[in-house]
């Protein structure tokens, strides 16, 4: 019975000391396990960290992008008013194109009306000098008349005082028509003035003797 007993009571003891064993590794797993899981919390931990430096990078890029983007707003609303004053000027000098082009149709309609009124006035001109050739044969004629008629006297006093009246009343005549000389309407184009003619409505310039389109005369006494 005693052995029994024994045997029975080291059976209990070594049951108690594997009992004891498995505790021992358990405890030994359960701390290797919370080692791991410290480890796992301290990673945790530390990409927690990394998470919130990267949310902290992440919002100051986020400021500078709303700093960035509020300054490229200010520098879009500048380039439309930049835009908007181009625009303006542009408009401006399509206007001074267009009067500078309005003005050189002028002028070039000034010398072509020029160069026809140069034309006409040589033309009027050698007409002139042929009826002065012709006057003066037909004077020759009459002063040969003349002397015939008179025995060979030339009434010398009778052709200056004649002359001279004639002189004297174109004068008096030259000085009527400038009396006379009508107002005619002024029409001021970028800075320079020019005659309205009062019968076709051209503009001409205001040193113009006669219309550059219909030829109506503005300074008779210039002719």
């Amino acid at each position: 019975m005693a052995e029994n007993e024994d045997l029975g009571s080291l059976n209990l003891w070594e049951q108690v000391q594997n009992y004891l064993a498995k505790i021992q590794k358990r405890e030994k797993e359960v701390n290797e396990r919370a080692k791991k899981l410290d480890e796992r919390e301290k990673a945790l931990d530390e990409r927690e960290a990394k998470i919130e430096e990267a949310e902290k990078r992440i919002a100051d890029k986020e400021k500078l992008l709303d700093k960035k983007s509020s300054e490229l707003e200010s520098y879009a609303k500048q380039l439309e008013e930049e835009k908007k004053k181009y625009e303006e000027k542009y408009k401006e000098l399509e206007k001074k194109l267009e009067a500078i082009n309005t003005a050189d149709t002028v002028l070039k309609n000034y010398e072509s009306t020029l160069k026809t009124t140069k034309e006409e006035i040589e033309k009027k001109l050698n007409e002139i000098a042929t009826l002065y050739g012709g006057l003066a044969d037909l004077r020759e004629k009459m002063l040969n008349v003349i002397q015939t008629l008179s025995g060979g006297e030339i009434p010398v006093k009778e052709e200056k005082r004649a002359a001279k009246e004639e002189k004297v009343e174109a004068k008096e005549a030259k000085e009527e028509k400038k009396e006379e000389k009508p107002e005619f309407e002024i029409v001021v184009v970028d800075g320079e003035e020019f005659i309205k003619c009062p019968q076709c409505g051209t503009l001409n310039s205001k040193d113009a003797i006669m219309c550059y389109n219909c030829g109506y005369v503005f300074k008779p006494e210039e002719l």
